[in-house]
């Protein structure tokens, strides 16, 4: 393996655990595990009543960026069983902007205990529904579409969105899946949320069923 220089450092350790020793990784979780929080039955797009996240940075003008890394979510206690696809839009927002209405405040913490939890990143999640997103404060932009193929969901399912990752499929099922659980995995575009920048992520499914879904989650970003 190939050395690696990471702000001034040099190993042999693959890049995420590099940026990991640097300080720079952060996770944000559900806040107890095992619990899960209630999202929305949502089956069709909508720019205002699908809120997942908001991820919004804080530094001033010139300091850090915040890079995506993956969003994982895990389907506890119900599920939309008639999920086909999972679909996902990615917004960027020039200005900061937070999910209201069902929604909380989430704290990143630093996955290296040799430093803090400081963070110039502010997350919100969808706390017992979805969130509502905001009105424009600048210029929303359309980052990128994702639709990850569940085929069908099952308790326990992982949806996993890996922020620019190459190569990633998911073959076609010759029959639906009934008790056993997956992963599931899609590829999105690499999003970098500059200084007073805000990412938005909305979530809907196609065809799912009567039942609101219950959500565990993990959402990892870089701060460089």
């Amino acid at each position: 393996m190939s050395s690696i220089v990471l702000n001034g450092q040099v190993g042999l350790l693959p890049p995420r655990q590099l940026l990991a020793e640097s300080g720079a990784v952060f996770n944000v979780t559900n806040p107890t595990p095992g619990t899960a929080i209630a999202y929305a039955n949502k089956t069709s797009y909508s720019a205002t009543a699908n809120g997942l996240f908001t991820i919004s940075n804080n530094n001033s003008s010139g300091g850090k960026s915040i890079i995506l890394d993956e969003l994982m979510i895990l389907q506890t206690a119900t599920a939309p069983t008639g999920t086909l696809v999972a679909r996902f839009e990615v917004f960027d927002e020039s200005g900061i902007v937070a999910l209201s209405g069902s929604a909380a405040a989430r704290t990143p913490v630093n996955v290296n205990s040799n430093f803090t939890n400081s963070t110039g990143a502010v997350v919100t999640s969808f706390a017992a529904g979805a969130g509502t997103v905001p009105a424009a404060v600048g210029t929303r932009r359309l980052v990128d579409v994702v639709a990850l193929n569940c085929d069908v969901s099952v308790i326990h399912d992982q949806w996993r969105v890996m922020f620019g990752a190459d190569g990633i499929a998911t073959a076609g099922l010759t029959a639906a899946r009934a008790t056993s659980s997956a992963c599931v995995v899609a590829a999105a575009a690499p999003v970098v949320i500059a200084p007073q920048h805000s990412v938005i992520i909305n979530s809907w499914t196609l065809t799912g069923a009567a039942n609101v879904p219950s959500y565990e989650f993990s959402l990892r970003y870089f701060e460089l």
